[in-house]
């Protein structure tokens, strides 16, 4: 390297001729021409380069930067498209990373060797500049004195002037600069403003994008988590499947080993006891001579003991039946009483409703007359002001034609010119259609051409494969057949002597009497299963089930064993009240279903009974999955499937109801009991009883006895009374009534209690409760306010009413006690009126009734209904009695006062009308019948 370089050059050239350079001093050389140092270029340009590389990649760490980098990219390019560049970003980094990582490395690495030549390159500079320096400096030094001089000759005119003008520029500045300060203080404020403003923005949108990739994190982790679990959990069900199928397999293969060891130990068994059969046979005829004298004398001592026993038995239901044709007698005496009771009672209403019916046409003739005239009048009213409207309009009409007259002709115009603008439009458009239609047939036809010659070509490939695998099949199948021909003939053999064997039982089971439920198996121990069926019929139950536990633990398979356990457990159950008892019942009858080799007829009858059970025990939907099983196995069976839906209805679930029966009438029109039950559905659910009452009509037409019910009477009944059609509803309940399941065409509860008073209207003394009906009226404001409190929605107190018995209006309730148990929330909110029904035994206690707030709005009508019970009356206390509520309890129309009591029987039928404008607010209260005792009352299930 020289000693001067190019910065020596550059020196030169500035200094002029002022100084000469020395020349250069050569170093040995090969004899080639050596080029100069750029002087450390080189090391600064390394350095620089090497700094960039580590300030590129100390920025890239900066979460700054990532930050600001997202917020732009996503703010101009879309959070989706951003996503996507982070995913392949993603990827390409994982493919790179082992490279960068590499660069990054060796970058810092070459920054601290060009930092370190850096250092040694300035140091070897300045050593050459030294002397230079010097010389340099001592011209310079002369320059700069003769320039000072002259300097300081101008510096001071120059001061001299410029402190002139400085002092008429400075009040001009201060004036200046004052108002820039203003200004300047007015820009920083905005700008703090708006930099606030947007760092506000800044941290929110950052916090948002945050909370967002938080959750789109959360959510990415939480399907990883969940198609992980999913498929754990697909691989252990596969498992678990492959294990108990192996199992399965395992068990079915130690069954039929078992049962083939035992047809062998059978077998065995049977020809040994043949040899006794035959040996003892011989036996048994010597024996049987001296048996028969025995078993003669035997018979006549048990017929002598039968006789003594049917004698007294007949004794005893002699006495019996004397006992219950008394108390026939007497029951049917105090009906005959009842009867011309009610008989007298009958005509007496119906003499008083005539009078009140003759009163109420003459009335309403009277008023129709009133308003015939005043309709008559304001239809002449009406006629007049028509008159007048049409002479407007007429004349409003010539005046529009005359004017549309004018615009016709250029709406003419302006509609042809349209026309034909949509015309040649519809053209164009038809034209596009036509040729894209075209190009999307071609590209189709490619298409199928393509396809066809990939079938083909597929077709081909299968037909080789499934000749190859032909003739392995066959080559296999050749085989096989070789070796079944052999298995045949031995299998042939073996069958052949067991059908020998059978022919001989099966004609002795053909006569058999329980040989519709009695397998072959069983019927080897048949002798023995019936001797447990005896002690069933002789209800010698422990004797049955110890007879039954030895024959199940000698023969666990057999369906009879378990079938008559189930019976005899059944039957404990029933007489010691346990449902222990009936629960292993329960299960015994679920493994007859369950057994493979039960015969169809002991199915069908443990599969009923298990119905039965199931439906005892409240397991609704246990009872449904065994009638569904048994309605799958005996599809014929029709009643079957009429279990199955009402086993659905009793679930609730009507629909799957309604298809049941739905499917019995496809398969049989006149099947009544599931018209009826359908008919039920289609009233009740479908609030239908137009389409309702065809079907219910089944119950007079049919003698069916699983359908003669209360409910279904009932609700034809009521039916027709909803469509006006009373007579005929009447006619019905006349109906229950004779069948003796309603109390009386008014009086149809289905749930009774014999021996108690019936009657539609009481007196507060027929009651015996007037010092708690005192109570109420004593305090009836208080409980009007309280009651007036909830009647804002917001309070949510007021429900409307849910037992569909609303033909229109709005009737709402407020419920504080039912089924005997106060409704402490409802109550929190109306605390003093709780607390005077708590001092009212009667009514708190009542689980067949009510306490309640009734709210009617005007334009009120309630159908005419019945209450559930006869075992309680209602109270109704006015509170807020507006004209025009009234209500009918059987034939008899009354109405409310604010402050008293009406008091009815609500199993009578009774209806509700509100005609007026306001309002109606009444408390109901609901007590125990006064004719039921305590002990009654307590035995009663809540309703």
């Amino acid at each position: 390297m020289t000693k001067q370089g190019y910065w020596g050059r550059k020196k030169k050239k500035e200094n002029g001729n002022k100084q000469e350079t020395k020349p250069p001093k050569q170093t040995p050389s090969t004899g080639s021409k050596r080029r100069r140092c750029c002087g450390g270029g080189c090391l600064g340009f390394i350095f620089l380069l090497s700094a960039l590389v580590c300030g590129i990649a100390l920025f890239y760490e900066s979460k700054d930067f990532h930050k600001n980098l997202d917020y732009v990219a996503r703010l101009h390019a879309g959070d989706e498209f951003v996503d996507a560049v982070y995913l392949k970003a993603s990827d390409i980094w994982e493919s790179v990373k082992p490279y960068a990582m590499l660069v990054q490395e060796k970058g810092i690495e070459l920054f601290h060797k060009g930092r370190e030549l850096f250092y040694r390159a300035k140091e070897g500079m300045e050593n050459l500049l030294k002397d230079k320096k010097a010389e340099e400096e001592e011209a310079q030094k002369e320059k700069l004195e003769v320039e000072k001089r002259l300097a300081e000759e101008r510096r001071k005119a120059e001061e001299k002037r410029l402190a002139e003008e400085k002092k008429k520029e400075e009040e001009k500045r201060l004036a200046e600069e004052k108002r820039k300060e203003e200004e300047r203080k007015a820009e920083e404020k905005r700008k703090a403003e708006e930099k606030r403003l947007a760092e506000e923005k800044r941290k929110a949108e950052e916090k948002r994008l945050a909370e967002e990739k938080r959750k789109e994190e959360e959510r990415k982790a939480e399907e990883k988590r969940k198609v992980e679990e999913k498929r754990l959990a697909e691989e252990k069900r596969k498992a678990e499947e492959k294990r108990l199928a192996e199992e399965k397999r395992k068990e079915e293969e130690r069954k039929a080993e078992e049962k083939r060891k035992a047809e062998e130990k059978r077998l065995a068994e049977e020809k040994r006891k043949a040899e006794e059969k035959r040996l003892a046979e011989e036996k048994r005829k010597e024996e049987e001579r001296k048996a028969e004298e025995k078993r003669k004398a035997e018979e006549k001592r048990l017929a002598e003991e039968k006789r003594r026993a049917e004698e007294k038995r007949l004794a005893e239901e002699k006495r019996k039946a004397e006992e219950q044709r008394l108390a026939e007698e007497k029951r049917k005496e105090e009906e005959r009483k009842a009867e011309e009771k009610r008989k007298a009672e009958e005509k007496r209403l119906a003499e008083e409703k005539r009078l009140a019916e003759e009163k109420k046409k003459a009335e309403e003739k009277r008023i129709a007359e009133e308003k015939r005239k005043e309709e008559e009048r304001k239809a002449e009213e009406k006629r007049k002001e028509e008159e007048k409207r049409i002479a407007e309009e007429k004349k409003k009409a010539e005046e529009k034609k005359k004017t549309e007259e004018k615009k016709s002709d250029e709406e003419k115009k302006e509609e042809k010119r349209k026309a034909e603008e949509k015309r040649l439009e519809d053209e164009n458009l038809e034209a596009e259609m036509k040729r894209l239609e075209e190009e999307f047939k071609k590209h189709e036809e490619e298409r199928q051409a393509e396809e066809r010659k990939k079938e083909e070509k597929k077709k081909e490939e299968e037909r080789k494969m499934e000749q190859e695998k032909k003739k392995g099949e066959e080559k296999r199948l050749a085989e096989e057949k070789k070796r079944l021909e052999e298995q045949q003939k031995a299998s042939e053999k073996k069958r052949q002597e067991k059908i020998e064997e059978e022919e001989n039982v099966n004609y002795e089971k053909a006569s058999y009497p329980k040989k519709d439920i009695t397998n072959d198996e069983d019927y080897m121990i048949s002798d023995l299963l019936d001797v447990g069926d005896d002690y069933l019929q002789q209800k010698m139950l422990n004797e049955a089930k110890d007879h039954f536990d030895h024959l199940l633990s000698e023969y666990p398979h057999s369906p009879r064993a378990m079938y008559g356990k189930a019976l005899t457990l059944d039957k404990l159950a029933e007489q010691q009240r346990s449902n222990k008892l009936l629960e292993e019942s329960i299960a015994m009858l679920q493994r007859v279903m369950d057994a493979k080799d039960a015969p169809d007829g002991l199915v069908k009858q443990a599969g009923l009974m298990l119905g039965e059970k199931l439906t005892f025990r409240g397991w609704m939907s246990k009872a449904a999955n065994t009638y569904e099983s048994l309605a799958n196995k005996f599809p014929s069976d029709l009643s079957l499937r009429n279990k199955l839906g009402v086993a659905y209805m009793m679930m609730g679930q009507n629909e799957k109801a309604r298809r049941v029966f739905s499917d019995i009438l496809q398969k049989d029109k006149g099947d009544s009991f599931a018209r009826v039950h359908l008919g039920f559905i289609v009233k009740v659910t479908d609030n239908n009883p137009r389409e309702g009452i065809p079907l219910l009509r089944a119950i007079m037409e049919s003698n069916n006895k699983d359908i003669q019910q209360g409910k279904f009477y009932f609700h034809l009944g009521d039916a027709y009374q909803r469509l006006n059609q009373t007579d005929k509803a009447y006619e019905v309940y006349e109906r229950g009534v004779k069948k003796k399941l309603f109390l009386s065409k008014y009086q149809r509860s289905l749930y009774n209690c014999d021996g108690v008073k019936g009657q539609p209207w009481w007196t507060p003394e027929e009651t015996g409760y007037q010092q708690y009906l005192k109570i109420l009226t004593d305090n009836w404001k208080l409980i009007r306010d309280e009651g007036l409190k909830q009647i804002d929605p917001k309070s949510g107190s007021f429900i409307p009413e849910e037992e569909n018995l609303l033909d229109k209006g709005q009737w709402k309730q407020f419920t504080l006690y039912a089924r005997g148990k106060k409704n402490e929330k409802n109550c929190a909110k109306v605390p003093r009126v709780c607390e005077l029904i708590d001092r009212i035994p009667p009514a708190k206690s009542c689980t067949r009734g009510q306490v309640k707030y009734s709210l009617m709005k005007p334009g009120v009508h309630v159908w005419p209904h019945c209450g559930p019970t006869n075992c309680r009356i209602r109270a109704h206390l006015g509170l807020v009695i507006p004209e025009g509520p009234k209500i009918r309890v059987a034939d008899d129309t009354r109405t409310w006062k604010e402050g008293q009591f009406i008091i009815i029987d609500d199993s009578f039928e009774h209806e509700v009308w509100h005609t007026g404008t306001k309002d109606r607010l009444i408390l109901i209260v609901d007590f125990w019948h006064p004719d039921l005792d305590e002990k009654t009352r307590k035995t009663l299930d809540p309703i």
